[in-house]
């Protein structure tokens, strides 16, 4: 019983934040105090058990996150991530673009958060679609999911991070797991899907469109 109840609050987490659009942190809150409850503890005892809970995997997961963050801010303050990127595509040629900026997304996904990391290589994205005239989705879904694999399977990031904590793993040992389980994936994810996307040709965001320049209203003499 209390196994279904921590998969039926795991569902009630994922709806919240991804259907409702909850903040994450609220959401873990409002979970966290309903599992609780079902599970019987008493209400009372509900908040030290979060708060000691919290302290308990933050005490161990604040110097890796905040060293992974720095290391993160080095990369994308010095520029880094285009610099990989160009010499990669560079190297691999028009040909395997998709290989190029896949090892890209793979390589500063392990340092840099998701958000941080889509905001550095949208740019990327763009500039190959628009020199190379080839399909966004095509071109983007492997550096994207280099991203997202590494972001779920690789330390220092929390998720990975957390679990290491909490089962008392070695962070070495979970790295060289989770890269040689991430490798497949991204290659599964990113260079396999995207070929059913090279046909794919969805309409751009007004706000990615070219405006026309206005009409001048000033009459000469």
């Amino acid at each position: 019983m209390s196994f279904l109840i921590v998969v039926l609050s795991i569902l009630l987490l994922v709806v919240l934040i991804s259907y409702f659009k909850v903040n994450a942190f609220l959401s873990f809150l409002i979970v966290s105090i309903l599992c609780g409850l079902f599970l019987g503890i008493d209400p009372a005892d509900i908040e030290s058990t979060i708060h000691k809970g919290m302290g308990d995997m933050l005490g161990s997961l604040v110097i890796v996150i905040l060293a992974g963050s720095m290391l993160g801010k080095l990369v994308a303050e010095t520029g880094a991530a285009q610099k990989i990127a160009t010499s990669l595509m560079s190297v691999f040629g028009q040909s395997y673009l998709q290989l190029a900026l896949m090892i890209t997304g793979f390589v500063i996904g392990i340092p840099l958060f998701y958000n941080v990391g889509f905001v550095l290589v949208f740019p990327l994205i763009a500039s190959v679609v628009y020199r190379y005239k080839l399909p966004v989705l095509y071109i983007g879904m492997p550096i994207i999911a280099a991203l997202s694999v590494t972001h779920g399977f690789l330390p220092p990031h929390p998720s990975p991070s957390a679990l290491v904590a909490q089962l008392n793993a070695s962070m070495s040992v979970t790295l060289l797991y989770g890269i040689m389980i991430a490798i497949p994936t991204v290659l599964i994810a990113g260079l396999l899907f995207s070929q059913t996307l090279k046909k794919s040709r969805p309409p751009y965001l007004k706000h990615f469109k070219r405006r026309k320049p206005r009409r001048s209203t000033t009459r000469t003499l």
